[in-house]
């Protein structure tokens, strides 16, 4: 055998180290290491150094006494052998949470409105967080989304955004090396029967490519073949060309029409077709927000270079993997500069063209994200600029508390300090404090974020972009951590760095109800009434523009009379045929004109006053355009049925309406606005002049028989556009394409009776002319002019929301440092009363010195709001943001308040009893 001597193994003494480090762990946990182990220790130690004195000559009580003085006074040995004994960062953090809970405890008056005031603060900034996270920052759910670019076109002499022409669109597909795919797509609504229910859904037409562009892949079954999205027979604009007879279904509406039963292979009806479901999209997957519930093929033929102003389609593109967005741009620009030498056309054939070019029409590329949020971004930031104002506000008034209740420990301070606390202990102990109460703040705002973003988007809930994707997940909980983190150790630092002992032999002489409040203390405290009152005014001035601009869109002139109407939307399927669908239509209005209540109807192509901008090539006779314009197009077409102007109220400025004769007449007619007479035919007399679209030659001629009030199309707040009426009688008796009925039309009723009690008869009339047409959209014309501003409305009322809420703050700000100052004053208030001065003469120079700080934060909020003109300016309409007579309004509502705040403390304070104050004092 070897004599040699092995090491023991390491492993007993790894294993007996992990068992003192779980035990020293649970101890911090539980408490800390039990206070008679150390002091058994230390008794231990002080004996050996006894002895050692001894040894020296000293007696035993002189030695005990002078081992004692060598090691220390006790507090701070057992401080020192828990640091080298235990886990000392984290039993320091463990005593400092379990003191603070106890300082907590003791004054719950304080901690509730500390938590009540951070609820609000954090659970506002949440909330809005929420909405910033899932619209904005969430990325869109598709496979490499960076990659994905939305293409529009655009002429200046329009100044608005259009979709593609098919030939723009394939002539792009074929230049274009920068992408793998481009695909495009159109939508609109279709009927669809699920057993026996009609349902009105959502559709999106498009081609292979497109889904090769998007990465879509199939949940069940399979995607569209490229032979399924395409036609090779004549294609026209309105056309119904016969793509393969297929259907896709979401999986939202399979899960809710379908109960997620097996159905791929079984056919449906989609607007009176019989489509065969070859797959199921994966879930949350859409396309452009649009909530699209089933994908058609979009049957577009790939050699049709015609109709070059039809823009109907709207493109998507993913780039090349190694292919920047820049680098894609690049290529574009080279693109447009010589399209017509790469396609072999000629400028009047619509080509594009490079901007600030006579005839510039540019090809538009932006990120897919981008082109999905729109505008909406401006309001939602707009939003978290104005929640993060009220929490400063939350912050400063909880700063305020803060800093009284530290003028109350000082004395506990400067004790704790003399029985050896270290100043970093201290600060540590009071950051634990502020961290507990941001959390327990951050825990209620959390819930109350939660409710409020779920209540906002059951009352709006088409307000935003993407709301589907809007929740309280993982980097919104991540952000109100640090948001409670960070607000904690600030309101750590803030009484700490106000309670610092400059002599500790003053602050243990000092009285708990004597103690005063310095000059520097006294200004931190104005300074924070000053800058809530800066944020208030702020805060409002925004709202009551907001406010007012809401009001003054609700009572724009629309161009015709919408009291008491009520419309509702219904569509036909192609199998009605050209004349049969116009027929169909006739007997809806004909039964609906006979129900009583009913004093007219009508029925028309596009419901104002939010409809998408046309601008039509339309040949207008006795015009010619000049180099700088208005060129030759019509903004809208309009296609209506008899009684219109009649039911809408629409007056007849020049000539007359449609009459029923006019359907047989062997012109076609038509009826124009008064913009188009003033924009084309200033000076003429527009009855009987000629206007025709531009769709080719073998369209003809329209002569004018009226002229009508402009009705706003684009939305309440923007100006009229150029519009032509087409008259749906006689155009259903027109040769195909031009007598093409619309498949969807929206009807409209004047009546006296209320929506309710309408829509039982409506369901019967529809059902009975087909029982697979669904009535969709019934409400009133009050209704539909509120959705056309429902942004608007939502933004308004969010921050009238948080104005209201920095006025409170505001005022409570107020009334807190004010009632303080007047508690730290009671001496002096006793003496002037004493001497003779009058109570109204207290309240007043109380008051004086309240609202002079209302006045110092009202001029710096006032500056703040004139600064973000820009930031607010593009959301206004009818008021300007320097409008004086809103500008007042605040002024005189915060000075309200503030003199409110000020006065409650300062009549309490001349209330007081000088013999009382004096004798205590």
């Amino acid at each position: 055998m070897s004599n040699e001597v092995r090491p023991s193994s390491p492993e007993p003494r790894r294993g007996l180290q992990l068992r003192e480090w779980v035990s020293r762990l649970w101890g911090t946990l539980t408490g800390g290491r039990r206070d008679d182990d150390i002091q058994e220790e230390l008794r231990l130690h002080m004996e050996l150094a006894a002895e050692e004195e001894q040894r020296r000559g000293l007696p035993a009580d002189a030695a005990m006494r002078a081992a004692a003085i060598a090691g220390g006074g006790l507090a701070q040995a057992i401080e020192v052998l828990r640091d080298q004994r235990g886990l000392p960062w984290l039993e320091d953090l463990a005593g400092d949470l379990r003191y603070g809970f106890r300082a907590l405890a003791r004054n719950p008056l304080f901690t509730a409105v500390a938590l009540v005031t951070l609820a609000i603060g954090i659970g506002a900034n949440t909330a809005i967080f929420t909405i910033v996270n899932g619209v904005i920052l969430q990325p869109l759910n598709y496979a490499k989304p960076e990659q994905l670019m939305y293409f529009s076109t655009y002429n200046p002499a329009f100044d608005s955004d259009f979709p593609l022409a098919p030939a723009e669109y394939l002539e792009f597909r074929q230049l274009t090396r920068s992408f793998a795919h481009v695909g495009a797509y159109t939508a609109r609504e279709v009927n669809l029967t699920a057993g026996d229910r009609p349902l009105r859904v959502q559709a999106a037409f498009v081609d292979a490519a497109l889904l090769n562009a998007l990465g879509v892949k199939a949940a069940e079954g399979r995607l569209f073949a490229t032979d399924e999205t395409e036609v090779s027979g004549p294609w026209f604009p309105g056309s119904e060309p016969p793509p393969a007879a297929v259907v896709m279904l979401s999986h939202e509406l399979w899960q809710s029409a379908f109960a997620g039963q097996p159905i791929v292979g079984q056919r449906i009806d989609v607007d009176g077709r019989r489509r065969e479901i070859v797959g199921i999209i994966p879930p949350s997957t859409d396309l452009m927000d649009l909530g699209t519930d089933v994908w058609l093929p979009l049957g577009l033929n790939p050699s049709t270079r015609n109709f070059r102003g039809y823009h109907i389609l709207s493109a998507i593109g993913r780039l090349r993997n190694d292919v920047t967005p820049q680098a894609a741009q690049d290529e574009l620009n080279n693109l447009i500069a010589n399209w017509g030498e790469r396609v072999g056309l000629k400028l009047e054939d619509h080509i594009f063209t490079p901007a600030g070019t006579r005839f510039s029409h540019v090809l538009l590329m932006r990120p897919l994200q981008n082109a999905v949020i729109g505008d909406a971004s401006r309001s939602i930031w707009l939003l978290q600029a104005a929640v993060a104002l009220v929490l400063i506000m939350a912050c400063a008034n909880l700063a305020n508390l803060l800093l009284a209740r530290a003028e109350t420990r000082r004395r506990e301070f400067a004790i704790r300090t003399a029985l050896g606390a270290s100043g970093g202990r201290l600060l540590r102990q009071s950051i634990a404090e502020g961290v507990l109460l941001s959390i327990g703040g951050g825990l209620l705002g959390l819930a109350l974020a939660q409710d409020g973003v779920h209540a906002l988007f059951r009352a709006y809930p088409t307000s935003l972009p993407r709301t589907g994707n809007v929740s309280v997940d993982v980097p919104v909980l991540l952000v109100t951590l640090a948001v409670a983190i960070a607000t904690g150790v600030l309101f750590g630092l803030v009484p700490f760095a106000r309670t610092r002992v400059r002599s500790l032999v003053n602050a243990l002489k000092e009285g708990g109800d004597r103690i005063g409040a310095g000059r520097t203390r006294q200004l931190a405290r104005r300074s924070l009434v000053v800058v809530q009152v800066a944020v208030a005014v702020m805060l409002v001035t925004g709202a009551a523009l907001l406010v007012r601009t809401i009001f003054n869109l609700t009572s724009v002139d629309g161009g015709f009379n919408r009291s008491r109407l009520v419309t509702f939307s219904i569509s036909l399927p192609e199998a009605s045929g050209l004349g049969g669908r116009a027929q169909a239509f006739q007997r809806v209005l004909d039964a609906l004109r006979a129900q009583p209540g009913v004093q007219g109807a009508t029925a028309m192509s596009r419901l104002p006053p939010n409809q998408p901008y046309d601008g039509e090539d339309t040949q207008i006779d006795n015009y010619v355009a000049p180099p700088q314009g208005p060129y030759e197009s019509v903004d809208y077409y309009q296609s209506v049925m008899s009684d219109y102007f009649e039911t809408m109220g629409i007056p007849i400025l020049q000539g007359r309406g449609f009459r029923p004769a006019d359907a047989l007449a062997p012109g076609m007619v038509a009826v124009v606005n008064e913009r188009l007479v003033n924009t084309f035919w200033r000076g003429l007399n527009p009855i009987g002049q000629r206007i025709r679209p531009d769709w080719g030659d073998w369209v003809p001629w329209f002569t004018v028989i009226g002229v009508a009030k402009d009705v706003k199309q684009a939305g309440v707040d923007r100006p009229a556009g150029t519009e032509m009426y087409f008259f749906v009688d006689q155009m259903s008796r027109a040769p195909s394409p031009l007598g093409r009925t619309p498949e969807t039309i929206n009807i409209v009723l004047r009546t006296t009776l209320p929506v309710a009690n309408l829509s039982a008869s409506i369901a019967r009339t529809v059902h009975d002319i087909d029982p697979s047409v669904p009535v969709v959209r019934l409400r009133d014309m009050d209704a539909v002019f509120s959705e056309s501003i429902v942004r608007r409305r939502l933004l308004a009322q969010l921050l009238s929301g948080f104005g209201v809420l920095a006025l409170l703050l505001a005022a409570l700000g107020t009334y807190g440092v004010f009632s303080y100052m007047v508690s730290q004053r009671r001496r002096e208030v006793g003496i002037r009363l004493a001497l003779g001065a009058g109570r109204s003469r207290i309240v007043a120079h109380i008051m004086k010195e309240g609202l002079q700080l209302t006045a110092v934060g009202a001029a710096a909020g006032l500056a703040g709001a004139l600064a973000a003109n820009h930031v607010i300016a593009s959301m206004l309409f009818g008021v300007q943001p320097t409008d004086p007579k809103t500008i007042a309004a605040v002024i005189v509502v915060i000075a309200a308040v503030g003199a409110l705040a000020c006065w409650l403390p300062a009549f309490r304070a001349s209330r007081v009893d000088p013999n009382v104050v004096l004798r205590t004092d």
